[in-house]
């Protein structure tokens, strides 16, 4: 098991670099002497409050990804006393002790474009304010962003997004740098036939107070990829959890180690929507053929997952799994069709987690053309089962997926 994170940085001698190693440490992290915090690949979070609190001057952030995993971005997620250096810090949630870059961060957590002008130049606008200059940075060469420096306030970007195939799904991450690293997540479809958007609004950031900080927009996505974007938790009710897109947290906070899962939405007539549970080594690969848990295999050999035909849903034990397993995926699919069949026009879907009452839900919002749909994921990490809310997944239909999974399918 990892070690703590806050007993390496107590052993540690005043002045050295700590170097982390991959992989995630919970926080919070209270850093009460002169240090260097290298990260490698490294993700420091906690639920609410700050991940990481500084009171010790000399004190440096590097190569480090730090974020909540429950309450609001608007929520602090580093908090320092002194001044602190930091470094290629990526964060979700604000920052507070940091001058300038204490401002709040206006900008949707994911941009849907939705269908355009495939092979065309199509243009979008929206307008964000960020608290100083920043850098927008984009890897995908037929989307471009302008201007590409904003400065501190309220700025008007135009997003051009030119020559893309209809073959293609687009889906890229922009980062916007400035003393920390926000991640966005862009997508949007491209398709033959239809007239070039012309300067579409997809997003407009309203006026703000530092008084009284309003909580982030943020609009429905749709990510054809496994992605791990964050956006706003929903206000709970009668302590029921209302899971968003990217969020995790510990199951062991909202239900024990057996409940059951269900699919709900409006589904049209005649469709079959078929739940997929893949049972998963530290590797991300199946063991064998026993580890996918289907209509064609409704048990797993420890019980690790079991599908019920009569209504369709699924039953997950965290308890009875294997000892190899460290992850259990489920997945939905629509039965085998045209494709016109996807989950664009199936209704308010939701997944929804209950052991006797309803504990948790996660509304799947933004789908376009997927047919499958990786749901929910369960892992184990540092001894404790967490639930990861994806809702991503493949236009191609289950075939990608299992190939993945390293099942052989065809």
């Amino acid at each position: 098991m990892a070690e703590n994170i806050n007993e390496i940085i107590g052993r540690a001698a005043a002045g050295s670099a700590i170097t982390l190693p991959a992989g995630e440490f919970e926080g919070p992290v209270l850093i009460g002497k002169p240090l260097r915090l290298i990260g490698n690949g490294t993700t420091i979070w906690a639920k609410k409050n700050a991940a990481i609190e500084i009171s010790s001057d000399g004190v440096s952030l590097e190569n480090l990804r730090v974020e909540l995993t429950e309450g609001s971005v608007t929520d602090t997620v580093i908090l320092t006393h002194v001044p602190c250096a930091a470094k290629n810090v990526e964060v979700l949630g604000r920052v507070s002790g940091f001058g300038a870059a204490d401002g709040y961060f206006d900008v949707p957590r994911t941009m849907e474009l939705g269908e355009f002008a495939a092979d065309e130049m199509n243009t979008f606008t929206l307008s964000v304010s960020v608290p100083e200059r920043t850098v927008i940075e984009c890897a995908m060469r037929d989307v471009t962003f302008s201007p590409a420096v904003l400065e501190a306030g309220r700025n008007t970007i135009t997003v051009k997004a030119s020559g893309i195939s209809a073959q293609t799904f687009l889906y890229a991450e922009v980062l916007f740098k400035s003393t920390f690293t926000r991640r966005i997540y862009l997508s949007g479809k491209p398709v033959s036939g239809i007239p070039a958007v012309s300067d579409k609004c997809i997003y407009t950031a309203p006026a703000r107070t530092e008084a009284a900080p309003q909580t982030e927009q943020a609009p429905p996505t749709d990510v054809i990829s496994l992605s791990t974007a964050r956006q706003q938790q929903q206000p709970q009710q009668s302590g029921k959890l209302v899971l968003q897109r990217g969020q995790r947290v510990a199951l062991s906070q909202y239900i024990g180690s057996r409940f059951s899962v269900y699919f709900t939405g409006e589904v049209p007539t005649g469709w079959e929507v078929d739940p997929y549970v893949f049972l998963l080594d530290g590797n991300g690969k199946v063991l064998d053929d026993t580890g996918l848990v289907f209509f064609g295999n409704e048990r797993s050999p420890h019980g690790e997952a079991a599908y019920f035909p009569h209504d369709g849903h699924i039953e997950i034990d965290t308890a009875s799994a294997d000892f190899r397993i460290a992850k259990i995926s489920l997945a939905y699919s629509i039965y085998a069709g045209d494709e016109t069949k996807n989950f664009s026009r199936i209704k308010n879907p939701c997944i929804k987690i209950r052991d006797g009452e309803e504990r948790m839900s996660f509304p799947i919002s933004g789908l376009t053309t997927e047919t499958t749909v990786v749901a929910l994921e369960f892992y184990l990490y540092k001894g404790e089962w967490k639930i990861s809310a994806v809702g991503a997944g493949y236009s191609s239909g289950m075939a990608k997926l299992c190939n993945s999974y390293g099942l052989e399918v065809v």
